[in-house]
C-alpha cells in the first residue's frame, strides 16, 4: 500500500492545555478573532491534514469535544472536498498571506501556517485540495500530553 495524505487527530489533556492554547490563537487569526472556533469548556479535539510525509497541510478550524465529533467534521470535509470556498486572507502589519476553507458559510479547515507570498499561498491551497480529495481518516487520536516530552521523561527517570 503506498502512503497516501491522512487526517490524523489530536487530543489534548484539557481545554487550557498550553499546547492548544496556539492552535485557537491561529485559527483566530486566519478566520477572524470573533470566530466561534473552539468549545466554551471542555473542546480538547482537533484535526489535522498531513501529506504521506508526515507535513501538516492543513488544520481542522475548531476545536471539538470529542473524537467522535473531529472525525465527523473531518469526514464531512473530505467527503465535501468540492463544495468547499476559499477565502484568501493576509495579515498586512506581518506581511504575511493565509487562508481558511469553509462549507455552507461555516469555516471548517485553515492553512496549517503563514505564507511569506501569494505564490506560496496558493501552491499550499492546491496541495491542501488535492490531498483532501484522497485523505484518509486515522481511527484513533494521539495524546499530546507535555508529561511525555523528552524533557518531562528525562526529569521522570
Amino acid at each position: 500500500m503506498s502512503a497516501v495524505p491522512r487526517i490524523v487527530f489530536v487530543r489534548f489533556i484539557s481545554a487550557d492545555s498550553p499546547k492548544l492554547t496556539p492552535w485557537i490563537g491561529h485559527a483566530h487569526r486566519v478566520i477572524s478573532p470573533d470566530a466561534d472556533v473552539a468549545a466554551p469548556t471542555t473542546g480538547t479535539v482537533v484535526w489535522q491534514l498531513v501529506s504521506a510525509n508526515n507535513r501538516q497541510l492543513a488544520r481542522g478550524a475548531v476545536v471539538l469535544d470529542t473524537f467522535e465529533d473531529a472525525h465527523a467534521d473531518a469526514a464531512r470535509t473530505v467527503e465535501r472536498h468540492a463544495d468547499l470556498t476559499i477565502d484568501f486572507i493576509s495579515e498586512g502589519r506581518r506581511g504575511v498571506y493565509g487562508w481558511f476553507a469553509s462549507l455552507d458559510g461555516q469555516p471548517v479547515m485553515t492553512c496549517s501556517r503563514w505564507y511569506v507570498t501569494d505564490r506560496d499561498r496558493r501552491h499550499s491551497i492546491e496541495l491542501a485540495q488535492r490531498s483532501l480529495a484522497n485523505a484518509v481518516l486515522h481511527t484513533g487520536a494521539r495524546l499530546n500530553d507535555p508529561a511525555l516530552m523528552a524533557g518531562e521523561w528525562d526529569r521522570a527517570r
